[in-house]
């Protein structure tokens, strides 16, 4: 299976009265935008941008994509969310750089992230540096909250199709190559990566091909899969703990994996498993996940991550047990340090295993201030640190710093880690 990925980097986005790209800026028509995301749960749909540089903060976030559209006649683009079913992972996909589409949710959500896009934050976080075309849609007199973000999930990907489209025919600035399928791989590890979703209700899980895997069992999947759409983010009840699917579209790990195929580690491919509520549901799906990463894929070091709160990391410490305790494999895991600012290092995890000796923190929870801005996207206050909205959208604002986008990530794409002497 070989995917091409073609970039185009953008440099500048401005609203005009068409929709096109030259010499690397974006123009986007806001009535093309909104013939796009139309749906009849939202009432009306505005659209801003949110530039580098920029004092501008997005508040009660829901998702972000990258612009991308699948190339080839019968290809889907976003398949199961807005085409129809179809194996993405193979042949050609555009892909548009330095652009991101992310929404601002019109309703109240439990656990919502934000965004912001001064030089201050792109210290903390790649999102601020990118440009932020942010879709404002109203829900409908009488829809309910989850036809809501069903609409809204599903408008922001149409929207990353249909931007990625205004490229085709535009000569590239760089293309990328993925496949497990290359020379050189004998007498090299044989590595996995064991990713564990948070699928526990709607609209708080990760789809797969536009699913939630609340009652799936652990799967194998290709990582081109991945980069190319399979895996979207509906976490908008748990958006902190959560990464947009513009991680999953530029996974760090399985990046990282791939520059190292066929060097020094052969890349076997990836287990997909739900960290359940239940423990003896929690025990057969990392029993079946650990089998499938040695049995199936055969290897020989596996790294592990989840998304979810604190309990997921109990799936993983089943998943470690089994790999390392019954079949030999090398663990490397991947948490974010998050159950109390006070807290040892002892005390940042739950689980207890002689066999998870190797642990690499993506950050460690902690609070953050950021000062008033210039100009604020989106209407339902952010929840500060002190658990109360706060009274002032573009005032003084003390949050975790996991409530912003891309600091604290559970899949490693962060500034971020702690170190234990």
């Amino acid at each position: 299976m070989l995917l091409e990925r073609i970039h185009l980097v953008i440099e500048q986005v401005v609203f005009d009265s068409e929709s096109y790209i030259k010499d690397k800026v974006l123009h986007i028509s806001k009535q093309d935008l909104e013939n796009v995301a139309a749906d009849e749960a939202f009432s009306k749909i505005e659209f801003e941008l949110a530039c580098p540089g920029e004092k501008c903060r997005i508040v009660n976030m829901g998702d972000i994509v990258q612009p991308a559209i699948k190339l080839g006649e019968g290809e889907s683009t976003f398949p199961g969310v807005v085409d129809k079913l179809g194996i993405v992972g193979s042949g050609s996909t555009l892909m548009l750089d330095g652009v991101v589409i992310s929404e601002t949710v019109e309703v109240k959500l439990p656990l919502a992230s934000m965004m912001e896009t001064s030089e201050a934050v792109a210290e903390m976080t790649d999102f601020a540096k990118m440009i932020h075309i942010v879709i404002d849609a109203f829900p409908g007199e009488g829809v309910s909250k989850e036809s809501y973000m069903d609409a809204l999930h599903k408008a922001s990907k149409r929207l990353a199709k249909f931007l990625a489209s205004l490229a085709m025919g535009l000569e590239a600035d760089y293309t990328e190559n993925f496949t497990l399928e290359c020379d050189g791989l004998d007498g090299l590890p044989k590595i996995a990566y064991l990713a564990n979703l948070f699928c526990h209700a709607p609209y708080q899980e990760t789809t797969v091909y536009g699913g939630g895997m609340i009652d799936s069992l652990p799967t194998i999947i290709h990582p081109n899969e991945i980069l190319d759409g399979a895996l979207t983010n509906k976490n908008y009840n748990n958006s902190i703990n959560a990464d947009p699917t513009f991680v999953w579209q530029n996974h760090p790990i399985i990046l990282d994996l791939y520059s190292r195929h066929g060097k020094d580690l052969n890349f076997v491919g990836v287990v997909l498993n739900n960290a359940h509520h239940i423990v003896e549901t929690k025990q057969r799906n990392a029993s079946m996940a650990a089998a499938l990463v040695a049995k199936q894929l055969k290897a020989e070091g596996v790294i592990i991550t989840k998304e979810g709160g604190g309990h997921p990391q109990v799936d993983v410490g089943f998943e470690t047990d089994i790999l390392e305790g019954k079949y030999g494999i090398k663990t490397s895991i991947l948490f974010t340090e998050f159950l109390s600012p006070n807290n040892d290092s002892n005390g940042q995890l739950l689980i207890k295993t002689k066999h998870a000796d190797a642990i690499v923190s993506t950050g460690c929870f902690t609070i953050v201030e950021f000062p008033p801005v210039d100009k604020v996207i989106g209407h339902i206050p952010q929840i500060a640190a002190d658990g109360k909205p706060q009274s002032d959208l573009s005032g003084t604002l003390a949050i975790k710093n996991r409530t912003l986008q891309g600091c604290e990530s559970q899949l490693g794409w962060t500034y971020y880690g702690s170190q234990k002497f």
